[in-house]
């Protein structure tokens, strides 16, 4: 008979929470395809449909809550160590997911853990329902403000595309598909869409890697990119470009599942997909600021884009502000008043090389006054971002002058 003894078993639940950027006040939004708000949410977002996350320390605190979860014990298994045997629901006994995110919603958890690792909002939006896993129509309401929307997995890239095209107020980031050397995409061809190509791999959320490969958790960057866009917005405004080395250096990057080459970059970007590149020595980075615009257009740059929106939700909160007023020349001016110092503003701060705003009898005629309408025409010259730069450099003899 075996002597008396005593066991002790430590389980060790804890999580780390890794060092964030903060203080990005850019929303952004992903639709759930697999109601992660079921899995992690709370009973009123259950019933809306809606997670408003704020930062990566509630995100992970969500895994820890004892607070019950929507669906069964069939629909949300929990994994609870040796100990216990079999699915445990969880609230009031058991927290809900000890060993990290699990079920067919881990995806859309590290999506959303990548994003807010950038400092930014987060919300995603369900159907507003306990029982329904697929949907995206509480994003698609313009009563939700939304700077971009992004997608957990390339398989949801048209529904992310279909709520940015129609919103026509933020910007869509979606995966491409295919392998490296053949590179689609499954976005709506105008300004709202970026494209992006690239996998990368972390830590899992111990963060650790002592079992090697295993351990490594490996997800799409177009979270990340979302994220790039959040830092960009703090850093200096909706008018930067995200991508390079200042603003589009990706987060918490092991390596990339594919490093592309020169020719594959090339490919990719002559598609208007933007590739996500490792530079030994200066990190992992966007690599190109392209949206699905036509390349004759300017807004087939992300900055353009962002600015345009940017000035319709600023200018045309202004113009709302006139509605059911008199079409005069008080009112006209109030209007100018209201829109010149807004442009002014921009130009400082480097988004635009000038402007003109015309709001008078010119384009308020009389035939426009007498139908209720007010006109006003504001031209815009967009400041560009730098896609390409050329070097000379010239050979000369000692005695030849420099110039």
């Amino acid at each position: 008979m075996a002597r008396a003894n005593v066991t002790v078993i430590i389980n060790d639940e804890s999580y780390f929470v890794p060092g964030t950027e903060s203080g990005a006040s850019l929303r952004a939004g992903m639709p759930s395809q697999y109601n992660i708000i079921g899995a992690v949410g709370y009973t009123a977002e259950r019933k809306s449909g809606l997670m408003t996350i704020n930062n990566i320390s509630d995100w992970v605190s969500r895994l820890k809550s004892f607070d019950p979860v929507g669906g069964n014990t069939t629909d949300y298994p929990f994994i609870h160590g040796s100990t216990l045997s079999g699915n445990t629901y969880a609230g009031g006994t058991y927290a809900r997911w000890p060993q990290g995110p699990t079920g067919d919603w881990t995806n859309e958890w590290w999506a959303a853990h990548n994003y807010l690792q950038y400092g930014g909002v987060l919300v995603v939006g369900g159907t507003g329902s306990d029982d329904s896993v697929t949907g995206s129509n509480r994003l698609k309401n313009k009563q939700i403000p939304l700077d971009v929307v992004f997608g957990a997995t390339g398989g949801n890239a048209t529904t992310v595309s279909t709520i940015a095209s129609n919103r026509m107020d933020c910007i869509a980031v979606t995966n491409a598909t295919g392998d490296i050397d053949n590179t689609t995409d499954n976005a709506t061809n105008d300004e709202y869409n970026v494209v992006v190509y690239g996998r990368k791999r972390h830590l899992n959320i111990y963060r650790t890697n002592n079992a090697g490969e295993s351990d490594y958790i490996t997800t799409n960057c177009s979270a990340d990119v979302a994220g790039c866009i959040a830092r960009s917005d703090k850093l200096q405004a909706p008018w930067w470009s995200p991508a390079g080395f200042k603003r589009g250096q990706i987060l918490d990057v092991i390596s990339l599942q594919e490093n592309p080459n020169d020719s594959q970059m090339d490919q990719m970007y002559d598609l208007g997909i933007n590739p996500i590149v490792t530079f030994p020595g200066e990190g992992t980075v966007l690599f190109g600021d392209k949206t699905l615009a036509d390349e004759t257009s300017t807004m087939s740059r992300i900055n353009v884009s962002r600015l345009f929106i940017y000035l319709k939700k600023t200018i045309g909160s202004a113009a709302r502000s006139k509605l059911f007023e008199f079409n005069d020349e008080t009112t006209r001016g109030s209007f100018i008043n209201a829109v010149v110092p807004v442009l002014n503003n921009v130009r400082a701060r480097r988004g635009i090389y000038d402007y003109k705003v015309v709001c008078d009898e010119s384009n308020n005629t009389s035939s426009i006054i007498d139908s209720n309408q007010f006109v006003a025409d504001v031209y815009i010259k967009p400041s560009k971002s730098i896609n390409f730069i050329r070097l000379t450099f010239t050979n000369k003899s000692t005695a030849d002058p420099l110039i």
